[in-house]
């Protein structure tokens, strides 16, 4: 089982299509027609200013550090007459490389055009542009159907966005509850899509396998199922957001779910 997991996560996050180039084009896309002020309140003041033509400029820089460890290697060859040694050793080394992006801006002090690498720096923290390797952990209280009594439980999920506002995503939880014959717990694996219809908000779904006991952990057995969830993010800086978060899951003859609270990076 864990193989399998293994694997699929690897697909899932190597689908993270939507990243470098393309999702740059619309962050800087996302700037136009904001104010300068707003600019400045997510980026921080720019590096340095100046014109072009009509239009003002700002510039903002980062300088990347490069390090390349030394290496080396050798070899003995020992024969009835001769004896050598080979050996090379190559320094380590380290660079710098600057990343750079600039902002137009006209007289009213209006955003008219961005360009460069602004990932970096990120959309306007309203705008529902998520990009790359998305990540996402809770931990709450969750309870299956035939356990009436909550105890803690959680969810995690890994993937890659597809688009601005969709991603593919493996997920995995953990339920356990309480009843008179005993503890119970459920566990499910999954692949779903998941949607961002507003920029705090996600939704998810797709196909699971579920393990799920009975109460007394009696009647363990594999079935399959639907995985779902959905998530609100109460803070929200950047790409990182603390969110309260809903999973349920449901198979033949079984329901589970959690509520919960978690960090992600979406």
């Amino acid at each position: 089982m864990e193989a399998v997991v293994r694997v699929v996560v690897t697909s899932i996050c190597m689908s993270a299509c939507y990243s470098g180039a393309e999702a740059t084009r619309d962050v800087n896309l996302a700037w136009q027609g904001r104010s300068r002020a707003e600019l400045e309140d997510r980026w921080g003041a720019p590096a340095d200013t100046g014109t072009a033509g009509n239009l003002g400029m700002m510039h903002w820089s980062h300088v990347n550090t490069h390090v390349e460890l030394p290496s080396g290697g050798g070899s003995v060859a020992i024969t009835p007459t001769r004896f050598d040694i080979d050996a090379a050793f190559r320094p380590g080394e380290v660079w710098h490389t600057t990343t750079g992006v600039a902002a137009l801006i006209d007289a009213t002090n209006t955003i008219t055009r961005v360009e460069g690498a602004s990932l970096r720096w990120g959309p306007p923290n309203d705008a529902n542009l998520h990009w790359g390797a998305i990540f996402g952990m809770h931990v709450g209280l969750g309870r299956l159907d035939t356990t009436p009594t909550p105890l803690p439980s959680g969810n995690l999920y890994i993937g890659g966005m597809l688009g601005p506002t969709l991603g593919l995503v493996g997920t995995t939880s953990m339920v356990a509850g309480l009843a008179s014959a005993g503890g119970a717990m459920a566990f499910g694996w999954g692949i779903g899509a998941q949607w961002w219809p507003i920029n705090r908000l996600w939704v998810r779904g797709g196909p699971a396998l579920l393990l799920v006991s009975d109460p007394g952990f009696n009647n363990t057995r594999l079935r399959p199922g639907v995985a779902t969830g959905a998530s609100y993010a109460f803070v929200k800086v950047g790409r990182f957001a603390l969110d309260l978060c809903l999973d349920l899951t449901a198979g033949p003859s079984t329901v589970f779910g959690s509520v919960g609270v978690g960090a992600n990076l979406n």
